[in-house]
């Protein structure tokens, strides 16, 4: 509370006069009060009168077809800036949220240290997904944490739940609650700065800083102390601090490589009044002209009926032009070259990205490199489950991958389409089908043949919980792309793309590579997964 009344302060941070309060709520059966998604509180200077009215910004409900007794609103209302902390001293007391007028079930809250989020630079920050246009200095914000969010476990049972509530509520508010999912069940008041206004640059050659201030005519002029630094491969390149004044300082710097971070601190009142994420800068920018060529490629097809047709395209000519520097570091570009490889080798070791070429003869000895490196994927990220989804997926593929699963009890799951590799063409190939065909008669269905060959194998099943389906019939959707996909109950779920089939892992050039966003990946397994829940789809399952 000592936090909240120096940033309520008048003149401190903000002139404030009153605060605007969105709240996503939940409602369900069985439940008395509406239970809290997300609220934020927005400190802010209105001019004229404010309404006292809450108003309901989706007076249709959202409701999302994987959860159902569940409806979700969006209210808003302003309230003045004096009956914030009232309002938050009754909710730490009573555990609900009544600045509305109505109550809002809270879980158990816990405060969390103020915090200061600087606006979007070269890197995107989380906070901002939620956040009210935090464009300018940075805002300060104090959070109370719903640790447990006992009431909210059935987005983090599945996530999908959340990417549907997220994409409905980010069409009527901007607020990504997907993109900070551990705020869920959180509130939070915002204080953007507003008595000052700032920016930080950097001359070329000096390197100087340049820290330009201008004050809010309303408050007081105080003195404010600055810092800059320059960071690049690590360490600090260059750095310099000193007193500010308005409308500008100049604080002598060094010619250097690297991304600004900048920070003003109000010395009086121990408080930052502005920061920046990592800010890069242009040292030169390339053109790429692209004059059209006068004449076109022509060329004619004579199909196979005789007629004859003819293709025209258009043909242009690239001309790149580089305005500015082309350094890209003091040592004339071998450290971007030294962070580049070091980047891959990290990459390689936490097989974020592995390539495989096998050479004329070693195909054997480079599968069992790729099945080796699949097997420590599925052991270093399967605690909570491991599922493979490939379109060619057998049984074999499922001995020589999740069998080697070490985590007991780990959700495994194998999903194929039955697919088959093409079989040879030659004369004895195709000699040696007939002669089987002849021999043994027709050859057994897929599915009969994959549960066969699992019910074969002789094994105390210690700790093995494997299901093996397959899509077969209209139900479900086909598929082309193979996955690893790990999911993750607490976080977004992680998936590497294979690059082919389990069957060919390692026997032909392809590249077993991260996926940035694997919950989607995740989401789309389970699609399919769920879809293809008849008994006709299941393969083998154990236990």
């Amino acid at each position: 509370m000592a936090t909240l009344a120096a940033l309520l302060t008048h003149g401190v941070v903000g002139t404030y006069a009153h605060f605007e309060a969105t709240e996503v709520f939940a409602t369900c059966k069985g439940q008395r009060h509406a239970i809290n998604v997300f609220t934020i509180l927005v400190a802010e200077e209105r001019l004229g009168s404010i309404s006292a009215d809450t108003t309901y910004l989706n007076p249709e409900r959202i409701a999302l077809s994987s959860l159902t007794g569940w409806t979700f609103g969006i209210k808003r209302y302003v309230r003045l800036i004096a009956d914030l902390a009232a309002a938050v001293g009754g909710m730490e007391q009573s555990g609900e949220w009544r600045a509305s007028g109505e109550s809002l079930r809270l879980g158990k809250l816990h405060a969390v240290s103020g915090q200061f989020v600087p606006p979007d630079s070269s890197l995107l920050v989380p906070w901002n997904r939620v956040l009210k246009n935090n464009f300018w200095n940075g805002s300060h914000v104090l959070e109370w944490a719903d640790w447990k969010k006992e009431a909210l476990q059935p987005f983090f049972e599945d996530p999908r739940r959340l990417q549907e509530l997220s994409q409905r509520v980010s069409e009527i508010v901007p607020i990504g609650l997907a993109g900070l999912s551990d705020r869920l069940g959180n509130l939070v008041i915002q204080f953007p700065v507003t008595v000052v206004m700032s920016k930080f640059q950097k001359l070329r050659p000096s390197g100087d800083y340049v820290v330009n201030v201008a004050w809010r005519p309303t408050v007081a002029v105080r003195d404010l102390r600055a810092s800059c630094e320059m960071e690049f491969d690590g360490v600090v390149d260059s750095y310099a601090a000193g007193p500010v004044q308005a409308p500008q300082t100049i604080l002598p710097g060094d010619p250097s490589f690297g991304e600004l971070r900048g920070c003003i601190w109000d010395e009086q009142n121990q408080v930052v009044l502005a920061a920046t994420g990592p800010t890069g800068f242009l040292n030169s920018i390339v053109f790429n002209l692209v004059p059209l060529d006068p004449e076109p490629r022509t060329w004619a097809i004579r199909e196979e009926r005789g007629t004859r047709r003819e293709y025209r395209i258009g043909v242009i000519n690239t001309v790149k032009s580089v305005v500015g520097e082309k350094r890209s570091d003091d040592n004339e570009g071998y450290t971007r070259k030294r962070l580049y490889k070091e980047q891959l080798d990290r990459l390689i070791a936490e097989r974020t990205f592995l390539q495989y070429k096998p050479a004329a003869g070693d195909q054997n000895s480079e599968r069992e490199k790729a099945l080796g490196d699949l097997r420590a994927l599925i052991n270093r990220h399967g605690d909570q489950g491991a599922w493979l989804w490939d379109p060619y997926l057998s049984a074999d593929d499922v001995l020589a991958t999740l069998f080697y699963c070490h985590h007991s009890g780990s959700d495994l799951r194998a999903l194929t389409w039955g697919r088959e590799p093409p079989a040879p063409t030659g004369w004895c190939a195709r000699m040696e089908r007939w002669f089987n065909r002849f021999r043994h008669g027709p050859k057994p269905d897929f599915v009969d043949r994959q549960r066969k060959k699992l019910e074969s194998v002789e094994s105390n099943w210690r700790g093995l919980r494997l299901e093996y389906r397959v899509r077969r019939g209209p139900a479900g959707f086909g598929f082309h792309d193979r996955f690893l996909i790990f999911p993750k109950a607490d976080e977004a779920a992680l998936a590497w793309s294979l690059g082919t089939s389990v069957n060919s892992l390692g026997t032909e050039h392809h590249i077993l590579q991260k996926v940035d966003d694997g919950q989607l990946v995740a989401d789309a397994f389970l699609d399919l997964w769920e879809q293809l829940n008849k008994p006709e789809h299941l393969i083998w399952k154990k236990p």
